[in-house]
């Protein structure tokens, strides 16, 4: 089987198509701002505007791909001086889309009665949550020319340490026994069956990141500066409010999913101290053990067994999943295996001028890289599901993004667990409880984090050590006692992608609301069997145009009470109380 992704129905063969599609991109953008210049005027026909803006900005999103393409490569050779160079023209080119975004809502700010011009279009109907944003968005607008060099700015600014970052973390190569081996490899050995592999692993990759620390600390003191700085001159009171607007996320929902963790912290770190006892150490668990087996025999899969795992999995579902992840490994959507100058982790790109995905992981054949297969899968099956609706209405915010995700790893997990005999089961049920504990706590941990440096940055940049401390504290507070003091992992602020990118701040908190909104869907299913199918697909397809209340209705659930988060954090505590 094919393990590396085909990127050329994107972009095949010479580049002089790519080229010829980034100077399209170019005239269409000056297109369109002077089309803004002739027609953003209070005396036009509102709704014929607002008719031709939408169909203009649809047609000019087709034009994304070009960025897309070129991350994507970038993704896998990190260090291609000549892709970089030409991203960042395509970035800079990119920047002149502020202008007619600005002039637009503007003009939505002179706009009465914008339900009227609604009703009357159907086209204006279908992107009523998109216009309404944009008037929301109007109150927190600046100048034109403010908005143009302050889009210059970012790609001169957090973009580029964004790309340092990547760069830098993506091209580590660790030394283990003798032998050379990506940070991403290395990271893997966290699931070694080998206790004294898993601890030396651990130690090599904080020492590996002490070496970086410091430019990698710039790459955040900056990124974080830059956030806080703009937010404020928007008029927002916190990056988190500016965040939650754009998560289609109300404060008291987020403050009802925080409370319920926060009030069930030592509850959740039972099954740190219960792993602990399996393993023979204690009642707390070190870092590094985090994510041991707890089997002597437990299963190493191929990528075949992998393919035919997820296969199988969705199907027992829906035949409508399992063939659209089949596509998917037949047409080379996933690259699937770890090496030097490939980024680490895994994401889920969306081409909707193509209708296609591509998923980039980093498989070494554990259980957990099994269902980080599926995991990405959700994604991509989310975004074919609203693609058809439109470039702009394919947009749908991170906390339901992480749901659909989720809810296929608990598809594969379930298929499993049918499927399994007594030890096999452990290992499953103890992948299961790492995954919820992660997407819970640890998240929970990483949005304390990362609050307090946003907010500690506003008094200047913070040193390593200043960051680090935080990251310590912050792990103390969400393990609450379930971990070992003196093995914590300060430097997981150097790993994780989601602090560097200046577009998606608190990229954190979506994960546990995915993954507990997806356990509650779940639940559903188990009660309603194959008719929940149906009501599934249309909950992912109202994600690009309903807000995150809305959306949860169509399930019956009420997101903004502190109830719905407790009755999803219940099924994982009853199930720490069977364990082991």
């Amino acid at each position: 089987m094919e393990t590396s992704w085909d990127l050329t129905p994107i972009y095949a063969g010479s580049d002089a198509v790519l080229l010829n599609d980034i100077l399209s991109y170019e005239r269409l953008i000056a297109k369109l701002n002077n089309w803004a210049d002739n027609n953003f005027l209070r005396q036009a026909d509102i709704k014929t505007t607002l008719e031709k803006y939408i169909t203009l900005k649809n047609e000019l999103h087709y034009y994304d791909k070009i960025e897309m393409y070129l991350n994507l490569a970038l993704s896998v050779d990190t260090s291609n001086g000549e892709l970089m160079k030409l991203l960042g023209k395509v970035e800079e080119i990119k920047c002149d889309e502020a202008y007619h975004e600005t002039k637009f809502m503007i003009y939505l700010k002179t706009v009465d009665d914008i339900d009227h011009y609604i009703s009357q279009s159907e086209l204006l109907s279908e992107h009523r949550l998109f216009i309404k944003e944009s008037m929301e968005r109007a109150k927190h607008i600046l100048s034109p020319d403010v908005e143009d060099s302050l889009a210059r700015m970012k790609v001169n600014g957090s973009k580029l340490w964004e790309k340092q970052w990547e760069e830098i973390v993506s091209n580590l190569v660790c030394e283990i026994d003798g032998e050379k081996l990506p940070l991403a490899s290395v990271r893997a050995l966290a699931y070694s069956n080998d206790e004294k592999k898993r601890k030396l692993a651990y130690e090599t990759e904080l020492k590996a990141y002490k070496n970086v620390e410091i430019p990698i600390s710039y790459c955040l003191n900056a990124i974080k500066g830059e956030v806080a700085t703009v937010s404020k001159m928007r008029g927002y009171s916190s990056v988190l409010e500016q965040t939650l607007f754009e998560s289609r996320l109300e404060e008291r929902s987020l403050e009802a999913m925080l409370s319920a963790i926060k009030d069930n912290v030592p509850k959740l770190s039972v099954y740190f101290n219960k792993k602990a006892k399996l393993l023979g150490k204690g009642d707390k668990l070190a870092f590094y053990d985090l994510f041991a087996p707890v089997t002597k025999h437990f299963k190493n899969y191929t990528v075949e067994e992998a393919k035919n795992i997820v296969l199988e999995s969705f199907g027992g579902f829906s035949q409508k999943l399992a063939d659209f992840a089949k596509n998917a490994f037949e047409n080379r959507w996933i690259d699937l295996l770890p090496k030097e100058g490939k980024s680490g982790g895994g994401f889920c790109e969306d081409i909707v001028a193509i209708k296609q995905s591509r998923i980039l992981v980093n498989f070494e054949g554990s259980l957990n890289d099994v269902l980080t297969i599926a995991h990405e899968l959700g994604h991509a099956y989310h975004s074919s599901l609203v693609m058809d609706k439109g470039a702009i209405n394919s947009f749908y915010p991170m906390p339901i993004a992480e749901t659909a995700s989720n809810f296929c790893e608990t598809i594969v997990l379930n298929h499993l667990l049918k499927n399994s005999n007594e030890e096999e089961r452990l290992e499953i049920i103890e992948n299961d409880l790492q995954n919820a504990t992660q997407c819970i706590l640890d998240i929970y941990s990483r949005f304390l984090f990362e609050d307090a440096v946003i907010k500690q940055r506003e008094n200047g940049p913070l040193s390593c050590e200043e960051i680090c401390s935080l990251m310590s504290e912050a792990q103390k507070k969400a393990y609450s006692g379930g971990l070992d003091e003196e093995y914590l992992h300060k430097y997981m602020w150097v790993c994780k992608p989601h602090y560097y990118d200046a577009d998606f701040n608190y990229y954190n908190f979506p994960y546990a609301f995915g993954l507990i909104f997806a356990r509650s869907l779940y639940a559903r299913y188990e009660k309603e069997g194959k008719a929940f199918t149906l009501l599934y697909d249309k909950l992912l397809e109202s994600t690009g145009t309903h807000t995150l209340a809305e959306v949860a209705n169509i399930a019956g659930f009420n997101i903004e009470l502190r109830a719905f988060w407790e009755k999803g954090i219940e099924g994982i505590i009853k199930e720490i109380g069977q364990y082991a």
